[in-house]
């Protein structure tokens, strides 16, 4: 599977967020400096949409910026990407439409496909955006 850039760097920035355990705010334009130069208009839309799902809380003004709306451990990694990637489709025949597939109905290879993916989610509902923090042991 393949993420969108959006949700590489959604999770990008609530790693970043998660990191952070004194829980003030970060602002936006640090963000986009630790993101590698990431665009503040692309970084807004990302922690918009991650509002929006509950995950940030945003504060306006001049002490503003982002945090955690919840503990990193009650952030499931599965169902954020699940989300994040909602629009997505592995391939074409996944669509609503079935797009244009002249293999279907008798295709094998779909079903395949299709518990691949499953077994992606279930792999990454298995963790929370605290595991994905701190520097493992040695």
């Amino acid at each position: 599977m393949r993420l969108l850039a959006s949700t590489d760097y959604a999770l990008r920035i609530l790693m970043l967020l998660g990191e952070d355990a004194s829980e003030q705010v970060i602002n936006v334009q640090a963000l986009a400096e630790r993101l590698g130069g990431l665009s503040r208009n692309h970084l807004h839309k990302i922690v918009q949409e991650l509002a929006a799902l509950g995950v940030v809380q945003t504060v306006r003004g001049a002490g503003g910026g982002v945090r955690l709306a919840k503990p990193s451990s009650e952030v499931r990694i599965g169902a954020l990407v699940r989300v994040l990637e909602a629009d997505q489709v592995l391939v074409e025949c996944f669509r609503a439409d079935h797009g244009c597939c002249t293999l279907e109905p008798g295709c094998r290879l779909r079903p395949m496909l299709r518990k691949a993916r499953d077994a992606f989610y279930a792999t990454l509902d298995a963790y929370t955006l605290a595991d994905c923090l701190g520097r493992p042991a040695a």
